[in-house]
This record gives structure tokens, sequence and C-alpha cells, in this order.
């Protein structure tokens, strides 16, 4: 079981500098953010920092940078 810390810095190990793709950089803050949401939303899935949480997070960040991105065009479009 990995203290948040640590699994912060694994996080950003892993998926930062082009670890998901270059438009998808994990920063330290997307790492905390994302992680405070997959625990507030899915406690009990919550493996203590293994690899599956790696995964899970990854996932919820991405799909929140997708989000953020499909708004912004939306907005450019109407402007």
């Amino acid at each position: 079981m990995r203290d948040e810390k640590t699994f912060i810095d694994y996080l950003v190990a892993f998926y930062g500098k082009q670890g998901l793709e270059k438009h998808y950089e994990m920063t330290r803050e997307d790492a905390i953010k994302y992680t405070k949401i997959y625990k507030d939303l899915f406690p009990n899935l919550w493996g203590g920092g293994d690899s599956l949480d790696r995964e899970k997070v990854a996932t919820l960040y991405v799909m929140g940078r997708a989000d953020a991105l499909a708004k912004k065009h939306n907005e450019e479009e109407v402007a």
C-alpha cells in the first residue's frame, strides 16, 4: 500500500512527460485532482495506490481532458 504522496509521484513518473500522449501530459496538480476524484467517486475500489488505481485515475484524467477540449471546441464554434 502506498501513501497518497507516493502514489502521486508514481502517477507523474508514469504519465508525465508524454506518458499518455503529447496532449495528455499529467502534471502533479492533475494527479492530485484526479486521484481525489477517483477516491471520492469509488472509495470501495481504491486498492491502496496499486497499478489498477493508476490506470483508473489515468482514465478519469483522459476523460476530463477530452471533455474540456470538447467544451472549448463547442465554444469556438458558437463564437
